[in-house]
């Protein structure tokens, strides 16, 4: 049965209905969603008026998707950049937008995480482990730029959902907690490109340090020999060796298990995530039937491809 792939944009006090092709990026692992809009050459004009005339950067966006008339809301977000050549192409920022467009600058000689979240983004709900930062500084940067900084600097992901922040390490992932299944050899999947591996095939090694109170830092390594596999490391804010070690073996089991990698891709539906939970099924090989966190999705709508969501799978869940 055909379903017919329907879209429409509401960009500051403008409704858009017809499109060259629609893109929206999201990753757990990158601080920020997008989307790529863009118009066909029969918009530059409305009313008389160019495009131009009516909507301009920091305007709210929302994209709606779906199929045979039965819209669904797909993205919010704000415009960040207008690219006026023909066709007209939109680049929008997601709900993190508002947080670039602050300035703060304050010093802490200690500081939790969630203490520093609570002062850069007032009004918004804070889900974050309990982790002493230590001293801490901010120099007249966007909230969006210490976010950044953590993330470099402890590995700490964040992911803003409307008004909730949350902020978590790399083996805690988790987005919405949607599920969702796909099934091969039926209309769920489009096209995959995912191998199934075993964990003794992961040739990983976990790397994490821990500067001390004392000036002097603590590592702490699990996993294949160096130089034998991938490195995996971070930096954390004040731990001991024991916590070291847990947190490093936990980011090791994540990282080292029985089943697929890859990506898989399907149709508009289900509507998957970033951050939620992919039920893999292979009704000719049960045995590798798996649930996944899915690092990344790329939902693509344009008159090629039509509506479709391709999903990057990360560790089991």
């Amino acid at each position: 049965m055909y379903l017919e792939p329907c879209a429409k944009i509401e960009a500051g006090a403008l409704t858009f209905i017809n499109f060259r092709s629609i893109v929206i990026e999201e990753s757990v692992k990158e601080l920020g969603g997008k989307a790529t809009v863009t118009l066909p050459r029969n918009y530059a004009k409305l009313n008389g008026k160019s495009v131009l005339e009516l909507i301009k950067t920091g305007d709210p966006v929302t994209i709606w998707l779906g199929y045979d008339g039965k819209l669904e809301k797909e993205f919010t977000g704000y415009i960040r950049e207008i690219e006026s050549e023909a066709p007209l192409v939109l680049y929008i920022d997601d709900d993190l937008y508002p947080l670039k467009r602050t300035n703060f600058k304050k010093a802490w000689k200690s500081v939790t995480l969630k203490e520093l979240l609570q002062f850069i983004a007032p009004g918004y709900e804070v889900n974050c482990p309990g982790v002493n930062l230590g001293a801490f500084q901010i120099a007249n940067v966007s909230a969006f730029r210490v976010l950044m900084d953590i993330q470099n600097t402890y590995g700490l992901y964040t992911i803003v959902r409307g008004k909730t922040l949350t902020c978590q390490f790399p083996y805690d992932i988790k987005g919405t907690g949607q599920m969702h299944t796909y099934t091969f050899y039926t209309p769920t999947v489009k096209k995959s490109n995912l191998k199934y591996k075993r964990a003794e095939d992961n040739k990983v090694r976990v790397r994490v340090t821990s500067k001390q109170r004392n000036g002097k830092t603590l590592k702490v390594e699990v996993g294949a020999k160096e130089g034998e596999g991938s490195v995996y490391e971070t930096s954390l804010p004040t731990m001991s060796e024991s916590e070291l070690k847990t947190f490093a073996e936990n980011w090791y089991k994540k990282l080292c298990f029985d089943g697929y990698q890859g990506s898989i891709t399907g149709f508009g539906t289900p509507r998957t995530k970033a951050g939620d939970t992919l039920k893999i099924v292979d009704k000719e090989e049960p045995d590798r039937e798996g649930n996944y966190l899915i690092e990344s999705v790329t939902i693509t709508y344009d008159l090629t491809v039509g509506f479709e969501r391709e999903n990057k799978l990360s560790f089991k869940v």
